[in-house]
């Protein structure tokens, strides 16, 4: 049996998933942030090959980055500041010795983040009562997890475009409700 795909532009794709932003990849050198994000994976992977104190200097890292979010902040309920707590929670509890093949996870997240831009737990979090305030269905959890990340939702956002990382902003990652049309 042979499968047709009919091929769609994305213009013509009339839901939220479709975005203005056709980047594949998120490589962003001129920020801090996707610079400790890349050189946490970089000791993640270091960890996972072996040299257990990389993983405490993975800690160490998001610890660091926590406090510097926290500082700029303010408020520990700051989106970056909830990020990098559940991050470290993450490393915390991968590190005990029979614990740390967990630590694949948290090594792959990052890494589809510095490269592709998709943040795996900024869309969680983002999930979270206290983050917003939209009703659960289908379409949120559609676009919460497979919408393409776009750092141009966030410039367009001056409340949300101060956060750090850019990419780790729920506006960065979840696509918005698009109002249905009558």
């Amino acid at each position: 049996m042979l499968l047709e795909l009919e091929s769609v532009s994305p213009d013509e794709v009339p839901n939220s998933v479709n975005t203005h932003s056709r980047r594949l990849f998120h490589v962003k050198p001129d920020d801090w942030t996707w610079w400790a994000w890349a050189f946490t994976t970089a000791l993640l992977i270091v960890g996972l090959s072996g040299y257990s104190l990389a993983f405490v200097g993975a800690m160490l890292m998001t610890a660091g980055q926590g406090f510097i979010m926290l500082g700029r902040d303010r408020s520990p309920a700051a989106f970056s500041v909830q990020l990098r707590v559940a991050y470290l929670l993450l490393l915390l509890i991968g590190y005990p010795p029979p614990m740390r093949w967990l630590y694949w996870l948290p090594t792959v997240g990052p890494f589809g983040l510095i490269v592709f831009g998709y943040c795996l737990l900024a869309r969680m979090l983002s999930l979270l009562p206290w983050n917003s305030r939209e009703n659960y269905t289908l379409d949120r959890l559609r676009r919460t997890f497979l919408s393409a990340p776009d750092p141009d939702r966030v410039s367009a956002n001056p409340a949300a475009a101060g956060c750090a990382g850019g990419l780790c902003t729920i506006e960065a990652q979840v696509a918005p409700r698009v109002p249905l049309a009558r």
